[in-house]
């Protein structure tokens, strides 16, 4: 089989995979799924095969990721109902003073974004954001897009949420280093994004429905600050002293204890645990043990499952050699390697409009490259979360969400939600390439 056949298979088979998901809107997992059986037909897999084969790289990547989607998704969803992010955002209002409203709203969304979906952010916040634009007689424009880069950033680099969770599972990046790396390069991405929409002035008034309900929500008993960070901040602290202790003290009883309880499994399973201590005695009835946790495995079937079926098409990439092919072609090129999980996860986010879906399905196609590319696993991991930010426009939910919920148009949303985006991916994008070139990563 020559390598022009296999390349071009492969080209063919990722082209149909977008063309399913962008265009037919046919649910990503399928997509996957049938890209995965084509390229394994094409690639001459015996028929045999091919079952076992999916269900190997099916279950050999959720097995590490399935769980710490599920809890992740599960706190978010507690943080969510019991009105923890209007805390943090009253918080980040305090701390950086009225005049400096635009950065306040950067920081609880930055902080939010972590187990919280970017969209769901907006929708959180958005009376509190629109009487603040009042309040400070800016535009919608500019502090609506801000709520929502600012989660969506962090929503595409630091676990727990779905994306990079995958992400740093499918290259296997300890989870430890993945939210490290992935902090390091979301704050100055969200501090470029928020300095791009200070120069968004064009007036947009907010709508009159978030404002009702902004004053609707004045009187609102709300749970301390205090207990609103500690299930988001908490569990990282655990999985970061797993990662410092595993270095400074391997193979001792602290090591081995912190390997436990600062596992993503423990950690998370905590920070649900302390989640419960937003809710009052509500923790005991059925609504917080059965119906939330029942909304939390909703938002973590669909990331779980395209997880699974990313890890079976890297498998089908893997054994029939695609990736040391192309890999090779690129070293000769001399093309920087790096550039590569970028301009994929780039692609894959602009033609289906979800970034979590171009951070995992680059991460499923590069991860076989890593060897020959000469790129380490954190590298690919943020290469991917940082390309699947750029040029957010009309085929993603998050767009529309932002847009409508802003009440911008089209042409407004182009220019404030894709050029935010745009701008915060190209700035982790330099950051990620600095960083390569430095041999930091």
């Amino acid at each position: 089989m020559s390598t022009a056949y296999v390349l071009i298979v492969f080209a063919l088979v990722i082209v149909f995979m977008i063309v399913l998901i962008s265009k037919f809107h046919v649910n990503a997992g399928i997509g996957i799924l049938l890209s995965a059986i084509i390229l394994a037909i094409a690639l001459g897999t015996p028929w045999q095969d091919i079952e076992g084969t999916i269900n190997s790289g099916f279950s050999g990547t959720i097995k590490s990721v399935a769980i710490v989607i599920f809890l992740g998704c599960t706190l978010g969803t507690v943080l969510e109902k019991t009105g923890a992010a209007l805390t943090i955002t009253k918080w980040a209002l305090k701390v950086v003073g009225e005049k400096n409203v635009i950065w306040a709203i950067a920081l609880s969304s930055f902080i939010l974004g972590i187990p919280i979906f970017a969209d769901t952010c907006v929708i959180l916040l958005i009376p509190i954001v629109s009487a603040l634009a009042v309040k400070t007689q800016k535009s919608m424009m500019s502090y609506g897009t801000v709520l929502y880069l600012g989660a969506l950033v962090t929503a595409s680099l630091v676990p727990p949420t779905p994306g990079p969770v995958s992400a740093a599972a499918l290259l296997q990046v300890p989870l430890g280093q993945a939210i490290l790396w992935g902090l390091v390069v979301a704050a100055p991405s969200v501090i470029a994004a928020t300095l791009y929409c200070m120069t968004l002035k064009e007036d947009v008034q907010p709508k009159e429905e978030y404002l009702k309900a902004a004053q609707d929500a004045e009187g609102k008993k709300l749970p301390s600050l205090g207990l609103s960070m500690l299930p988001i901040l908490f569990p990282l602290f655990l999985i970061l002293c797993n990662t410092a202790i595993s270095v400074a003290l391997p193979e001792t009883p602290v090591a081995n204890f912190f390997a436990f309880i600062g596992s993503p499994l423990a950690a998370l399973l905590t920070g649900c645990i302390l989640s419960l201590l937003l809710t009052g005695e509500k923790w005991k009835t059925p609504e917080v043990l059965d119906k939330w946790v029942n909304e939390g495995i909703l938002s973590a079937a669909m990331p779980i499952i395209v997880t699974g079926m990313g890890g079976a098409l890297a498998t089908f990439v893997k054994n029939a050699g695609v990736a040391d092919r192309i890999a090779e072609m690129i070293m000769q090129s001399n093309f920087p390697p790096i550039l590569i999980p970028i301009i994929m996860a780039c692609i894959i986010h602009v033609v289906t409009g979800s970034n979590a879906l171009g951070v995992m399905t680059a991460a499923a196609l590069v991860q076989p490259m890593l060897e020959t590319l000469g790129i380490s696993p954190v590298a690919a991991f943020l290469a991917c979360g940082t390309g699947a930010l750029m040029f957010k426009h009309a085929n993603s939910s998050g767009f529309w969400v932002t847009v409508s919920m802003s009440n911008m148009d089209v042409r407004q949303g182009i220019k404030a939600v894709g050029g935010a985006s745009t701008v915060a991916g190209f700035t982790g994008a330099i950051i990620t390439c600095i960083l390569v070139m430095l041999h930091v990563i």
